[in-house]
């Protein structure tokens, strides 16, 4: 579509330009400079000149009408290829919460890398048809849900949902005395999305494919808590992150029984890991119940996944 519309536009701007010297003016003057006096001459320079004058007209005319075509080509045709790219979607494998969805790099409008992760389709919950993929990469797919709530007459066809992979947040408490005050390990860092804000933060991370909600959890400690190792890992739940756009499944856990341990090795990240290691600065601290208890109720653990899972932990 572009070659023909350069094509076509570079054609009519050439006419054009060879049209445009013939005006009524020049016309006249080139049956003045041959010395031709008669009337009959001036009228014929005259009437040639009115005559390419409007074939002028006629070529400005069709020039900007092949470029509006164009132009309005453009994107039809760029409409077209878009939906095209989102209509590619595979159908569902199965029809169970949490089915996997078969993609590739063809199947969505705007593709960044393959993604892993569990992705969400429930007929039990109103999903209908297969899902249109609009975005994917190794985090994330954005993709458009058609949805008939049970009980209901209508489907909504663009709801928008997120699949996200699953995450932990673990709160490490540290191995105290009995009788002394418990004791945990925090981070006071800084994230993308908070403004420039620093916050108290716990353990993250992203559950890898394959890899169990407590397996991650031992692995995200041993890698952003270089030397310390836990006993005990108390889980908390598994709560959806949003419940109108998914976002994936938050995993909290509480560990207990905390120390240092100065023979622990470094630790080995895992091949193709898609969590990579934090790139915020962040220093880790220790915090006493009743110094956590206070900043969790001012609001120092600024993202809701942290203030969730310290709440949770603290009443353990």
């Amino acid at each position: 579509t572009n070659a023909i519309c350069i094509i076509l536009v570079r054609t009519m701007r050439n006419r054009l330009n060879l049209g445009m010297p013939q005006s009524t003016a020049s016309a006249a003057n080139i049956a003045n400079n041959n010395g031709s006096s008669s009337q009959q001459d001036a009228t014929t320079a005259s009437f040639n000149g009115r005559s390419n004058h409007k074939d002028t007209l006629q070529i400005q005319r069709d020039f900007f009408a092949i470029l509006s075509l164009c132009l309005a080509g453009v994107v039809i045709f760029s409409q077209m290829g878009f939906h095209t790219a989102v209509d590619n979607t595979s159908i569902p494998a199965g029809s169970g919460s949490g089915s996997r969805l078969a993609t590739s790099e063809g199947d969505c409008a705007l593709f960044f890398g393959k993604y892993n992760g569990e992705q969400y389709y429930s007929p039990e919950s109103g999903s209908v048809g297969k899902p249109k993929c609009l975005l994917e990469s190794k985090w994330m797919k954005v993709s458009q849900h058609s949805v008939k709530f049970p009980g209901t007459d209508g489907v909504i066809d663009d709801w928008l949902w997120v699949d996200y992979h699953d995450r932990i947040n673990v709160l490490v408490e540290m191995e105290t005395q009995p009788g002394d005050e418990r004791q945990f390990f925090v981070f006071q860092q800084t994230k993308y999305a908070l403004e420039g804000r620093q916050s108290l933060a716990i353990i993250g991370g992203i559950i890898e494919p394959g890899e169990s909600a407590e397996a991650a959890a031992r692995r995200e400690v041993d890698e952003e808590m270089d030397g310390i190792q836990c006993t005990d890992f108390h889980f908390l739940g598994r709560y959806r992150t949003d419940v109108n756009r998914g976002v994936g499944w938050l995993n909290s856990f509480l560990a207990s029984g905390c120390k240092k341990n100065p023979k622990h090795g470094k630790h080995q990240f895992l091949e193709d890991e898609v969590g990579a290691a934090d790139t915020e600065k962040q220093t880790m601290k220790t915090i006493s119940l009743s110094r956590i208890q206070r900043a969790t109720l001012d609001g120092e653990f600024i993202e809701a996944q942290w203030t969730a899972t310290v709440a949770l932990a603290l009443m353990h």
